[in-house]
């Protein structure tokens, strides 16, 4: 029986942002029944919620209506995406899931989350809008790159995440290396004005950590929007990642990034854009520029949470108790003398959770009694 007097369900948990809206909803003063929903039954955060479900996959035709039976069964009023594939699948069906289950997706508009999750688009809206994204062109264009701005260039898929898929170009031989370049983006390799190097300085050791991406003197910007397109609060860090994956935040109070951050969101707000939105830029010798935008929460958010600012219950403050924005505005708080240092961990649960999620589709019972 729901004991709690609010039901919220995190999509793709079996993923680092679903997991980290997880731990974040465990930190919240108000009381949660949790409900977690994944593709694949191995995902842990299946048994680390009080009722678990497979659903298909984003892109399968079945996924809308089995989402919305879940919701319905469920009592759900909050629906918090935790995957990047779904963003754009959810954003299409919003109004429906809210008519016919009557829970809020926690997504923007088709159109704004179409332009943070297509590279191309996003350099082109910036662009126009004047704000500083970086000079992105189509993947059959990056030899014209290259000439103008010089190697080292950055391959990328169009739609792509987290440095899935990325390819770096030294050199023409590396380009021709790369093969079919019709569904991949360019861009400009944005070199940190820390590392005092100049782009022909530049070496493969420089930019590279084995084949790994060296992605150092990132600074990302949690910019928090309510359900109604309002700013709540921002969350500025110097990461260093792995493979895409932030393992080191250290906290920066008041920014001179923010404010353009925050223009950069409100500019989107304009295309429908509501709930967290993350960007990554680098300082680069002509000022700020950024170089990724998604509209969704981050495998950072339990992070931003533990060092006081959970994003995760500020938003559901706005939706569920309707409480005033200076109110909820207060509680976030971005520190100055903490900093994170991340590690794996593990969840060990039993056998035959697995088996019923396999057979049935769904689990229930452990909740939060279970560590993820």
């Amino acid at each position: 029986m729901n004991r709690h007097p609010h039901t919220i369900a995190v999509t793709g948990v079996g993923g680092g942002v679903g997991q980290s809206v997880l731990r974040a909803l465990r930190r919240c003063e108000l009381s949660f029944h949790v409900v977690g929903t994944d593709a694949e039954p191995w995902s842990a955060g299946l048994y680390a919620v009080e009722q678990g479900y497979l659903v298909p996959r984003a892109t399968d035709p079945a996924y809308a209506p089995a989402l919305k039976g879940v919701l319905a069964e469920t009592g759900v009023q909050v629906l918090v995406p935790g995957t990047d594939p779904e963003l754009s699948a959810l954003a299409r069906i919003r109004d429906e899931i809210r008519v016919e289950t009557g829970a809020f997706v926690l997504v923007g508009s088709v159109e704004s989350v179409g332009l943070c999750r297509d590279k191309m688009a996003a350099s082109q809206f910036f662009e126009n809008s004047g704000l500083p994204f970086v000079r992105t062109v189509p993947g059959d264009q990056v030899e014209e790159l290259a000439k103008d701005l010089g190697f080292p260039v950055l391959l990328k898929p169009r739609g792509g995440s987290a440095s899935r898929g990325v390819r770096i170009a030294f050199n023409r031989a590396d380009l021709e290396a790369v093969g079919d370049r019709a569904d991949l983006i360019a861009q400009e390799y944005l070199i940190p004005t820390v590392w005092g190097l100049r782009k022909e300085q530049l070496r493969p050791e420089h930019v590279m950590r084995g084949n790994i991406l060296r992605q150092e003197e990132e600074i990302s910007i949690q910019v928090l929007l309510d359900h109604q397109g309002n700013v709540l609060g921002r969350f500025t860090s110097r990461n260093t990642l792995r493979d895409g994956v932030p393992m080191t935040i250290d906290p920066w109070p008041g920014a001179p990034v923010e404010e353009l951050a925050e223009r950069m969101v409100e500019a989107l707000v304009d295309t429908g854009l509501v709930g967290p939105c993350n960007l990554q830029c680098k300082i680069t010798e002509r000022g700020p520029v950024f170089f990724e935008i998604n509209p969704r929460y981050t495998g950072i958010t339990a992070v931003r949470a533990a060092m006081g600012f959970n994003e995760v219950e500020a938003v559901l403050r706005r939706m569920l108790l309707d409480e005033p924005l200076d109110s909820v505005r207060r509680r976030l708080h971005v520190p100055a003398d903490q900093v994170c240092s991340r590690y794996i961990t593990e969840m060990v649960f039993p056998r035959e959770d697995l088996d019923q999620v396999r057979n049935t589709g769904r689990v229930h019972g452990h909740g939060w009694s279970t560590t993820i």
